[in-house]
């Protein structure tokens, strides 16, 4: 990868990583499906009418919003609502990470280099050995269900993959609208949703509240949904997933600052063991070709034009 899209992978783990922060704030105001309802609400519905329509089948549009949106976001806010802290949360959806390693090689015939999974395999420790040290603070059904959501979202890598070059921005955008209506009757089912159900929200809803609604959906979505899918397609899933592993690293930051979540020593040796296997992971070898970088320079004027 080159340079500047080390470093917007940067930012994505970043942004990703304190959403979690986020998350933990706003399910104390809002329950899990209407959280996730209101997310995408003021991410799709505001700039919809303006961006085209990605000129993919609309049936590859609704299955990016399922799995990425509806699937995800649903098992993820259920978990964090049932006691999984931000950090390990966190920690339990990057194994998004290796689904999509382990899905890009049998859908895309990919090969990993000795160095790659090297790599995976060093983070992978760094990553163990973090939830061994937390795996004590959370219930079991909460971490399940945080496990779907890595799957959820491992399958819609492989789709933007599938995708082509594409506006990642109006992907985003449109993929954005396919979840409120299905999330809608989720919160009626569950939550005892309906106009009353909104009401009684807005009526608590304080200015914290509403930051994390708008963070979530305009901060994590629209930028960090933007560039990830970017990077998606312009390199192989299995280059660009293990950088979701610096996301745990983030939220343990930002977890511990916000929140006063503790972090040990040992978190704190092990995300460094996390660092060092994404290090070896993307080192630049001498199989990175000049075509490679042209290919991706020709993709990204697409978007542009």
């Amino acid at each position: 990868m080159s340079y500047r899209h080390i470093l917007l992978a940067l930012l994505v783990a970043v942004v990703w990583g304190f959403n979690f922060v986020i998350i933990k704030l706003g399910l104390t105001q809002v329950p899990p499906f209407s959280f996730a309802f209101l997310r995408y609400v003021f991410a799709g519905l505001p700039l919809f009418l303006f961006v085209k329509r990605p000129a993919i089948p609309i049936g590859m549009v609704v299955a990016i919003g399922l799995s990425m949106g509806l699937v995800k976001f649903s098992f993820l806010f259920v978990g964090v609502s049932l006691g999984v802290n931000a950090g390990l949360g966190s920690l339990v959806l990057q194994s998004q990470a290796f689904f999509t390693i382990i899905l890009s090689l049998f859908i895309f015939k990919q090969r990993l280099t000795v160095q790659q999974i090297s790599g995976v395999l060093i983070a992978f420790t760094g990553i163990f050995f973090i939830g061994f040290e937390m795996h004590t603070e959370s219930s079991l059904m909460g971490l399940i269900c945080v496990l779907c959501a890595a799957f959820s979202w491992a399958i819609s890598n492989i789709l933007v993959r599938k995708a082509g070059p594409i506006d990642s921005f109006a992907l985003v955008i449109w993929t954005s609208l396919v979840p409120p209506l299905p999330l809608l009757g989720m919160s009626y089912a569950f939550e005892g949703g309906g106009v009353n159900n909104f009401t009684n929200i807005w009526q608590k809803l304080d200015w914290t509240g509403f930051a994390c609604i708008l963070y979530i959906a305009w901060g994590a979505t629209w930028v960090g949904g933007t560039v990830w899918a970017k990077l998606m397609r312009l390199y192989p899933p299995s280059t660009v997933a293990p950088y979701s592993l610096l996301i745990p690293v983030f939220a343990f930051l930002s977890g511990w600052v916000v929140l006063g979540e503790t972090v040990s020593i040992n978190v704190m040796l092990a995300s460094c063991v996390v660092f060092i296997g994404l290090a070896v992971n993307q080192w630049p070898s001498r199989s990175q070709t000049k075509a490679q970088l042209d290919q991706n320079a020709a993709a990204e004027t697409h978007e542009a034009t």
